[in-house]
């Protein structure tokens, strides 16, 4: 019995992996043939037994190698890249099978399902006994409970078989999980393809580069050699922590400046532990005292309140003297001229090539802005400000608050 299993076991590794097609139309016109058998006057039993035998034989090749097939396949999308010339030639002959077999299995589930419910509703306890009684024909003496036991066999294959195809509450169809999966590698095989041309495009693969890597390790003559592509592959060496103390200044002042070491030469700066945990060195003693930020806050709040009230003044104020020409506007301010600047600004922003006027609101919302174009020969505005001088067309300008009525 261990030589059989052995050899049995063996016949397994060597067997090729496939999605049966076959199998399937079997596995049918079995199904075929119990209906007609059930539906005759009186079951033939040993024909009833025969096929039975037949439908469980193809059935359980289907599933096995099945799952041999796919167990395979994602191990042959697995393989590594130097092995691309063998992949891209099985791979056209690849797709193909699997998209014959997606089509058979998506006909032959319809018409298996078809009969298995044909035969539910007839009801296939007949067969089931059928087919116990056969398997205990050669059987000397057969006790009850070996007669239970081969009829129980033979319901759960049927409802193995059954919820293959058809499913069972809160369970997919196997069936349908073998379409998804056969579905699913067609794209992975096409995708396995594209990085393969774009590997020969590109001649950039981080894989290849890290075989190549442990092929110079393995070959490295000695260990100084081995230390050697260690560091030109990766970099990854000790690092020295600068830190300028007493104790490094006098290590400095020791040295001969007449020849310059160096820096792995240097004496180096022993760090404590927790530096090397923490990345810092807490300085010793008491820990300095919370900083209390509540007047400079508040001198904070109180200046940007001032500069908030002379920009509203330096809006009111200058909305009060429009419309006006800028020749018409006194001396301004530095608040008032920082805000004619935004305005005019803005306004200019939306002037297309041939337009005269322009309307436009400032960037905080606060005013509205019109202008209109002077004439080509217009006289200059000059407009003074202690933050300098302003030059330029003399605009008709209308200013207008937001919350104020509109413009007439």
């Amino acid at each position: 019995m261990a030589e059989r299993a052995l050899a049995f076991f063996e016949e397994g590794l060597q067997r090729p992996g496939e999605l049966s097609a076959s199998a399937l139309r079997d596995i049918a016109d079995t199904l075929d043939e119990l209906i007609r058998l059930l539906a005759s006057s009186e079951l033939d039993e040993p024909k009833a037994a025969r096929a039975l035998s037949d439908l469980a034989s193809r059935f359980d090749t289907l599933v096995a190698r099945a799952q041999m097939f796919v167990g395979n396949l994602q191990r042959e999308l697995d393989r590594p890249a130097v092995e691309e010339s063998a992949f891209i030639a099985l791979k056209e002959e690849l797709l193909n099978y699997l998209e014959r077999f997606v089509r058979e299995l998506v006909q032959s589930t319809f018409r298996i399902s078809k009969s298995l419910r044909i035969l539910d509703d007839a009801g296939v306890e007949p067969l089931l006994r059928a087919a116990s009684l056969a398997d205990l024909t050669d059987v000397l003496a057969p006790t009850v409970a070996l007669r239970t036991r081969t009829l129980e066999k033979w319901q759960a294959r049927w409802i193995g078989l059954r919820g293959w195809f058809i499913g069972i509450s809160g369970h997919p169809a196997q069936a349908e999980n073998l379409r998804a999966r056969a579905l699913a590698a067609i794209p992975a095989l096409l995708e396995r393809v594209r990085r393969m041309h774009d590997q020969r495009t590109n001649r950039a693969d981080r894989a290849t580069d890290f075989i190549t890597l442990a092929r110079w390790f393995a070959s490295a003559p000695t260990n100084d050699d081995l230390h050697r592509l260690w560091r030109v592959a990766f970099a990854l060496t000790s690092c020295r922590h600068l830190r300028v103390n007493t104790t490094t200044l006098q290590a400095w002042a020791a040295l001969d400046d007449a020849t310059r070491s160096a820096w792995e030469d240097c004496p180096p700066y022993i760090i404590t532990i927790a530096q090397w945990r923490r990345g810092r060195s807490a300085p010793r003693g008491a820990a300095p005292g919370i900083i209390d930020r509540t007047a400079a806050r508040a001198a904070l709040r109180a200046r940007a309140e001032a500069e908030s009230r002379d920009l509203r003044a330096a809006r009111v104020a200058l909305a009060s003297r429009t419309p006006c020409s800028l020749t018409d506007l006194p001396e301004l301010d530095t608040p008032g001229f920082d805000v004619l600047l935004d305005a005019i600004g803005e306004a200019f922003a939306q002037l297309g090539p041939k337009d005269t006027t322009a309307e436009a609101t400032t960037a905080d919302g606060g005013l509205l802005v019109r202008i209109q174009l002077p004439a080509p020969r217009a006289t200059l505005a000059i407009l003074h400000s202690p933050e300098g001088i302003l030059c330029g067309p003399d605009l008709r300008l209308t200013l207008q608050l937001t919350d104020d009525s509109p413009v007439s």
